[in-house]
């Protein structure tokens, strides 16, 4: 140590730990080291010091007094100096917090960005963001503000750098009063720092981040500004709403957002649920973002690639949904911050969603040719794996000693030599010693992890495992098969800056990694070629209209499509035609649009989670129905800019069974005049292409043959003259929109054979679901909606209002020549009560108690709702008194138990019997299930063609209960009229 203090001087010791530490292991054990550290070594050396021509050594300070070398990057990059993040809410104030991706608006205070010259240790390096600020009236040997930055990214011609930046933390403020993240702009040539959204009250409304630009110039970011989709809720008339994540009503949600570069026209351009981070630019101008798809209730939790136009137009998945698990030994890991390579493919970083080790692997991921690690394109040969490790050895993706250590970040260079600017650890672990070494339960342990004195002689197994004080133990290079130890301590992450090859499987240090510190997120300003921008096509007058209506249309060929193959029995065609198949025969009738209702912040309103009901997890309100055609396409109307899904439905209205009646667990969203088209149905759980515009199987039903109607149908016109026959290859709901008309939705229910060609086949019988015709159960639409549909129109159904009602609904019949006598009381609490009509306790008809009174068992809810949906004992009349139903207990053995005394000896009761012991019986299932209507078969065959409760209910009444368990049966759907919690 004292001979490299006086070789290179002692300004340079807070870069000496890592340069040290390779002396000894060199030293020591140089054959037991990875090749990489050899390499490591002499660029070290090499970097830190330089030999004139006398021989002599001569410290580099600045690139302007060396040559250029063809090794180092001759670019200026920019990076960011952090202190490692330190966990505010631990006890332990060195605890690590945790990297969290799915938190992009964590503050973590004390970053810094960093310009160098050139990408080498040696080179001038200048703080750009300190000056912002400071305080010139502060006490200069005052701790400076701390602020954080991150988010870099770089124009295509290189003189320009994005970041996001948030102000320092204002002491004693809440929440909603602290600064915000911002997208700032520095330029090279004028060095002029500057924040994009000039105006200060514009730039605190919302969460900034992850910038980049676009084609044209303009800045695509992610945000929680979101203001299309509060203009909407302004619209619906729920200002307090707020489109937060899906499971976290504290969290607001962050999507996709461009801007001019000047921070006007901000627009909001991807609809999600949960969060839409990390935009990057494709070469042909659209872009790629992460998309977390957390559809609540539907067990779908992914983070996969996701694709949209640089208008949010053509949301397309791209990659890795199905490939969830491709982290170490097929652990979780997602893929962020992706970035394209000079060869067209993506660079992600692979790594867990929340980790202490502040990094992952570096993944290349051929997205022209795969959509899932082991699932290749259609028509294409390849078998994969669709991505692929970049790094140097193997990088584990979990908090453990990794082999090769982790990469913070990676940033491609594009002058043709393959290079990345890597923020890289290398592999570490604590101890006191080269040879010995910490174990994760703070003992000292050698490389075979048995248990060592501080010598590293092997303890005997009577003696104590030795536990060293904290002033001992240090980080030391991982050597020999040390990082497959399981039991060993990895210490704090340190980061620098590298330039590595991939290639040639060296690397070279650009910035030396210091304790406590991170050095990461490294960029080159090189110009590089531009992405594509491509003028949009000129609007159509079809698409102005829908644009002025605000919507989009969603095109499906046939629900009966599953994966591009033809899923019925008897083929498309055949059910397409009326003569075969009739309309009543149909499977699938009608098609339901549901978008989710979006929470207020807890600070808004703070409900009681009670108000999801038995489900739980998430609110639906339901935008409306259309008709199925008899081929099984729909092209209907949709509320653009909203995030919607769809069910499928039979002739009752209710959610189908088997594949058709999947939720669709991923959000939809169209921009106004845009037209979706797809295929068919797909199942989440299958690996195959799902939703990939560029990639979707050809659909298994080719359509009209062209030039004459579809078999045995015609399509009439208002003065009942047929309209010209369909063209090659339309659906049915193309021909219909063409030449009648696009369908809205509607908010009831309604069918009319609009295909049927009499001359063939009769006519199937019009009917309808309405609204109108409920009894007395307030509608839950408005009637404005149900004259006639917009893109606002909701139906919200809650418990209390629309469902309830039905059970209290006067359904008492009475004789048609004397209206005083009653013939039958169907009123469905005068049976499912536990009082009768004379007020004496009764055991409620099926033990179901259907009243408003609040639960004794459930106390969230009426006691008609627990009783449909929780197990309950039954009960009993004795002496007057409604009680739980009991009955003999017996032992394993099934025999029956009675009551004894301390001696095991039977006690008798008054007369000399044994007493028994009583516990109450087995309490019976749930009538319900929020699965759905058709998984509550049992609780509807009563009420259908000889049934015990057959025309107890109306049509529309049925219709209402289906629809309100197929959207999952919640108390509330409106939470604003949920109790507080």
């Amino acid at each position: 140590r004292d001979w490299i203090d006086g070789l290179i001087g002692k300004k340079k010791q807070q870069s000496l730990y890592f340069f040290e530490a390779l002396i000894k292991a060199w030293a020591i054990n140089i054959m037991k080291m990875p090749a990489t550290f050899h390499t490591t070594l002499l660029v070290v050396c090499s970097t830190l010091v330089a030999c004139d021509s006398s021989g002599g050594f001569d410290d580099q300070t600045s690139s302007g007094n060396q040559d250029s070398d063809p090794v180092v990057v001759d670019l200026p990059i920019a990076y960011i100096e952090r202190p490692i993040p330190r966990d505010p809410e631990s006890d332990d104030e060195n605890a690590v917090l945790a990297d969290n991706v799915l938190d992009p608006a964590a503050f973590k205070p004390g970053a810094r960005l960093i310009i160098k010259d050139r990408a080498a240790v040696s080179a001038s390096e200048t703080v750009l963001t300190d000056s912002v600020f400071a305080d010139p009236t502060a006490d200069p040997d005052a701790l400076p503000p701390l602020y954080d930055v991150k988010d870099l990214s770089v124009s295509a011609d290189g003189t320009k750098l994005l970041f996001s930046m948030r102000a320092p933390e204002i002491e004693d403020a809440d929440e909603d009063e602290q600064p915000t993240w911002n997208i700032w702009e520095y330029d090279l040539e004028t060095t002029e720092l500057r924040r994009i959204i000039s105006s200060d009250l514009v730039a605190d409304l919302g969460q900034d981040v992850d910038p980049h630009y676009l084609a044209d110039g303009s800045i695509v970011f992610s945000s929680t500004r979101q203001p299309r989709a509060k203009a909407i809720l302004l619209d619906e008339n729920k200002p307090q709403f707020d489109p937060g994540t899906e499971d976290d009503r504290d969290e607001p949600t962050f999507v996709i957002h461009r801007m001019d570069e000047d921070g006007t026209q901000i627009e909001q351009i991807t609809f999600n649920e949960s969060h839409d981070l990390a935009p990057t630019v494709l070469p042909n101008g659209d872009i790629a973002f992460m998309r977390w798809d957390n559809y609540v209730g539907g067990g779908h939790d992914r983070v996969s690639i996701y694709t949209a136009k640089n208008d949010g137009s053509s949301l397309s998945m791209l990659y890795g949904y199905h490939s969830q698990d491709t982290g170490t030994e097929d652990t979780p890991a997602v893929f962020i911050d992706p970035i394209v390579l000079p060869n067209g493919q993506l660079m992600v970083s692979l790594r867990q969603r929340s980790t202490f080790s502040q990094g992952g692997d570096i993944v290349s991921i051929d997205t022209e040719n795969f959509v899932e690690i082991n699932e290749a394109i259609a028509g294409s040969s390849l078998s994969g794996p669709g991505q692929v490790s970049l790094s140097n050895g193997e990088v584990y993706t979990e908090d453990s000693v990794s082999p090769q250590g982790y990469y913070s970040s990676a940033y491609p260079l594009f002058d043709g030599t393959d290079r990345l600017l890597v923020s890289w650890s290398a592999c570490l672990v604590e101890g006191i010693s080269l040879s010995v070494f910490v174990s994760t339960e703070g003992t000292l342990i050698d490389n075979l992890g048995r248990n060592v004195d501080r010598n590293g002689n092997v303890l005997s197994d009577t003696d104590t495992p030795i536990t060293p004080d904290a002033s001992e133990v240090d980080a030391y290079p991982c050597s020999g098969n040390i990082q497959n130890l399981q039991n060993i301590q990895a210490p704090e992450p340190r980061y620098g800056i590298w330039t590595y090859d991939p290639l040639n499987q060296t690397q070279r240090p650009v910035v030396l990694a210091e304790e406590d510190t991170m050095y990461t997120e490294a960029v080159v300003l090189e110009a590089k070629a531009p992405p594509t921008f491509d003028d949009p096509s000129p609007v159509t007058d079809e698409q102005q209209a829908l644009i002025d209506d605000n919507v989009g249309v969603l095109h499906i060929r046939s629900v009966y499509d599953f994966h591009g193959l033809d899923n019925t029995t008897v083929g498309i065609d055949v059910i397409a035609d009326p003569l075969q198949i009739s309309p009543a025969e149909r499977p699938a009738r009608f098609i339901r649009l549901l978008k989710a209702v979006s929470l207020p912040d807890e600070d808004v309103y703070d409900f009681d989670n009670s108000a999801f009901g038995r489900a739980g997890g998430q609110m639906k309100d339901i935008l409306g129905y259309a008709p199925i055609e008899p081929d099984g396409s729909v092209k209907v109307v949709v509320p653009a800019d909203v995030a919607f899904t769809f069910s499928i439905l039979d002739a009752e209205g209710m959610r189908m069974p088997g594949y058709l009646g999947d939720r669709h667990t991923n959000w939809l969203s169209l921009r106004p005049g845009e037209t979706r088209e797809c295929g068919g149905c797909h199942s989440a759980d299958n690996p195959q292409v799902h939703s990939r515009i560029d990639d979707e199987a050809p659909s298994s039903w080719p359509g009209a043959a062209g030039g004459a109607p579809f078999p045995n149908t015609v399509l009439l016109d208002e003065f009942d003259t047929p309209h010209a026959p369909p063209q090659s290859g339309e659906t049915m709901a193309e021909y219909y929109s063409r030449v009648v008309g696009l369908r809205s939705p509607t908010v009831n229910i309604e069918f009319d054979d609009d295909w049927s060609d009499e001359a063939v086949v009769t006519k199937a019988a019009s009917f309808d679901f309405s609204y109108a015709d409920l009894p007395s159960t307030a509608a839950p639409v408005s009637a404005a909606c149900q004259s006639s549909w917009t893109p606002l129109c909701r139906i919200v159904i809650n418990y209390i209002d629309h469902i309830q009602p039905v059970w209290e609904v006067d359904r008492r019949i009475f004789d048609e020549v004397d209206p005083t006598v009653l013939v039958e009381d169907r009123t469905c609490v005068s049976c499912h009560s536990r009082t009768d009509a004379m007020g004496a306790a009764q055991v409620p008809a099926g033990q179901l108690e259907l009243t408003n009174q609040q639960s004794d068992v459930q106390n969230d809810y009426y006691t008609s709702y627990a009783e449909l949906f929780f197990g309950d004992v039954p009960q009993v009349v004795i002496d007057g008194v409604l009680v739980d139903e009991t009955e003999q207990a017996r032992d394993d053995d099934g025999n029956l138990l009675f009551v004894v005394d301390v001696d095991g000896n039977l006690v008798l009761d008054a007369d000399g019997n044994p007493i028994p012991i009583l516990v109450t019986v087995a309490p019976r299932g749930a009538y319900l299930s929020p699965a759905g209507a058709r998984n509550s078969s049992g609780f509807f065959e009563i009420f259908e063609t000889g049934g015990s409760h057959e025309a107890y209910l109306e049509p529309a009444e049925i219709k209402l209960l289906a629809e309100w368990l197929d959207i999952g049966g919640q108390y509330y759907n409106n939470p604003f009229l949920a109790p507080e919690n």
